[in-house]
């Protein structure tokens, strides 16, 4: 794994999905792993980007809901760039790498279902050779975001202890499936040591 060919991918990154949040779709144990790749991804220089959650208008979700909900990050898992959300009336966009940018699918969309998310999904993973996933609900965003990099070919790595679950039951089906595709499931301490191979 090359850092300069390397994405860290997280999903859903937000307090409301947080342990002690709205909908608690992390454990401690799993938050920490998060803040740890994070960490890992500003020490190495690799791509940052994702996916986030925003609930607005006539939504029935009782989380991500309010104003900030989609920029909201926990301690420790702020990308080492400024974060830059693509929204859904943001078509048109400017994007630059200056920036980490995020598309704000959420939960349950596919991260290129709109015009402005699949513009926004490309350019995050443009020259990507591997994908480094993880963060809430693995069978639903998280889900999402695998499907939609298998399509694309890139090689997906899922960090097993750095992803939460609603249904833990429907969330083992989930990876088996993945499995199946030839996703890749690793622990974070696997991408430390990989990032350390050069």
């Amino acid at each position: 794994m090359h850092a300069a060919a390397t994405l860290f991918l997280d999903v859903c990154v937000q307090p409301d999905l947080w342990p002690g949040g709205r909908w608690p779709l992390l454990n401690a144990d799993q938050a920490r792993n998060v803040v740890r790749l994070f960490a890992l991804a500003s020490a190495n220089a690799v791509r940052q980007g994702g996916i986030v959650c925003r609930h607005t208008g006539g939504s029935a979700e009782a989380h991500c809901r309010t104003p900030g909900a989609a920029t909201a990050r926990p301690v420790g898992c702020v990308p080492a760039l400024p974060m830059r959300v693509a929204t859904s009336d943001d078509v048109d966009a400017a994007l630059d790498r200056a920036t980490a940018t995020y598309v704000d699918s959420g939960c349950l969309d596919a991260p290129d279902a709109t015009p402005s998310g699949a513009q926004a999904f490309r350019y995050v993973i443009a020259g990507v050779r591997d994908a480094v996933v993880f963060g809430a609900g693995v069978e639903l965003g998280v889900d999402r975001v695998v499907e939609a990099l298998l399509q694309r070919r890139i090689r997906t790595h899922v960090v097993l202890d750095a992803v939460g679950t609603a249904d833990e039951i429907r969330a083992q089906a989930v990876v088996a499936g993945w499995k199946r595709r030839g996703v890749d499931g690793v622990t974070a301490a696997i991408v430390e040591r990989l990032l350390a191979v050069r």
